[in-house]
């Protein structure tokens, strides 16, 4: 037992740093904008690049890890993620950087692919509530500290050290999981895989994030934009056909007749994007409108990761004790109310109330996150683990995507309607116009959340009828 612990602390550890990498150089991208002689709306390719490979990848890996081993997966990609995390960090321009975070994005796809389908399998029914707890911890808590950890490394070093951080855990993850990880752990061999479905499926989601961030540069009604949607239906209708006719599909479409389990993917991404959308704006909100400095930004935004770590673990023996998903629906009162408070923030905001804010959102994100993965996981047969995992993770990964990319155009859109012209970057000596931007982008967080609370309570009374 001992060694499954410290197995899983591997994979966590994994998990913790490359869902960081997914936040981390928010409270960056203005120094980094600047360092790099590029604008704030340019370095978000730095943010959705990483995000954008990931979500195209994913279920490739995932499927990757039924016909070649999970661990032997998980492990080359904490590789790849840790060479990648090595190049970001050299300043060889604007490009190189982008390539560096698309390694890094690969090696990420391969670990977030398996890492829960690992945990899955090494831990016997009784346990893996607890250990898939712990995991899901340890990715929302990633996820969310990137401002706050972001803000303290640069308060005492550069933009660089926001990825090399990276290299010595992840090279301490991967010796610890060879000695610790089953690699003999069982595995499909039979299936083949659909490399046509993975083209299929990442070509549409390249397209997908390529026009969401079309959309952010040159706005929503371009033509661009119309003949990339209409390619994106298309070609989803062919992968879904696809799908459903061959013997050893990418994403095996019957996992979706679990209700459980799809309305509670279905949460999960709405929960990241709400999670995301502050990751993203309150930087912004605190460097720029405030003027604090990086250092006082880092402390105030470390509060929401800090009670997510503690409130996670407890909200998964709760889940046991009281069922995933009470738990998960008591979470997101609480996330909702933090979106009520941040809505009402004004420029002279007092300190106790973002504290206050920050209180409920971890809270909040603590008592969902872990019992809403505990009843995704849980609800499907053990045959459909690998993709159960491989489209759990692509569901929070597209959630962040979609939080950050539903935040920039929101913020700029409405931001350049009030001022009767084009706006792509934080309007200098005009924070209040900024101020209106910013209470948008958390109407439409709040509307997300509350989505995902009745979702969330229909599974529930669903459940329970």
């Amino acid at each position: 037992m001992i060694r499954k612990s410290i197995g899983l602390l591997a994979i966590s550890l994994v998990t913790l740093i490359t869902s960081l990498d997914s936040s981390v150089v928010n409270v960056a991208a203005p120094i980094m904008a600047k360092d790099l002689m590029v604008s704030t709306s340019m370095i978000e390719w730095v943010i959705s690049i990483y995000l954008m490979i990931i979500a195209s990848l994913i279920m490739f890996f995932g499927h990757l890890g039924d016909v070649m081993g999970k661990v032997k997966v998980f492990q080359l990609g904490t590789i790849i993620f840790t060479v990648g995390s090595l190049f970001a960090g050299i300043k060889l321009g604007f490009g190189a950087l982008l390539v560096s975070r698309g390694v890094q994005a690969v090696g990420a796809a391969m670990t977030m692919s398996n890492n829960f389908g690992i945990t899955t399998e090494i831990f016997s029914k009784n346990k893996r509530g607890l250990a898939l707890s712990i995991l899901t911890t340890f990715f929302a808590l990633g996820s969310i500290i990137g401002p706050s950890l972001g803000g303290f490394i640069l308060s005492v070093s550069s933009w660089p050290y926001l990825f090399w951080i990276n290299v010595p855990i992840g090279g301490l993850s991967l010796l610890v999981g060879l000695v610790t990880l089953p690699h003999g752990v069982q595995r499909r061999s039979k299936e083949k895989l659909d490399i046509i479905g993975v083209s299929m499926f990442t070509l549409m989601i390249c397209l997908f994030f390529a026009a969401l961030m079309r959309i952010q540069t040159q706005g929503v009604w371009t033509t661009y934009t119309a003949v990339s949607l209409m390619a994106i239906v298309l070609l989803a209708k062919m992968f879904i056909h696809r799908e459903k006719s061959v013997s050893s599909p990418l994403l095996n479409l019957a996992i979706f007749n679990n209700a459980n389990f799809s309305m509670g993917v279905i949460a999960a991404m709405l929960s990241f994007v709400v999670g995301f959308t502050c990751s993203v704006m309150m930087p912004y909100y605190l460097i720029n409108a405030r003027q604090l400095s990086t250092s006082a930004a880092g402390g105030l935004l470390i509060i929401i990761p800090v009670t997510l770590a503690v409130v996670g673990p407890i909200g998964g023996v709760l889940a046991d004790k009281y069922g995933g998903e009470r738990i998960s629906a008591i979470g997101l009162f609480f996330l909702i109310t933090a979106q009520i408070l941040i809505i009402s923030f004004k420029l002279t905001t007092p300190v106790w109330f973002f504290v206050t804010m920050s209180l409920f959102y971890g809270i909040g994100m603590g008592l969902f996150q872990a019992p809403n993965n505990t009843v995704i996981m849980t609800a499907v047969d053990k045959k459909f683990l690998g993709v159960a995992g491989s489209v759990n993770s692509f569901a929070r990964n597209l959630g962040m995507e979609l939080g950050a990319s539903l935040a920039t155009v929101t913020l700029y859109g409405v931001m350049s309607w009030k001022a009767g012209k084009k706006i792509s970057d934080y309007p200098v000596n005009n924070s209040q116009l900024f101020m209106v931007g910013f209470k948008m982008t958390f109407v439409l967080a709040l509307v997300a959340a509350t989505l995902a609370e009745i979702i969330t309570i229909t599974r529930y009374l669903k459940r329970n009828s």
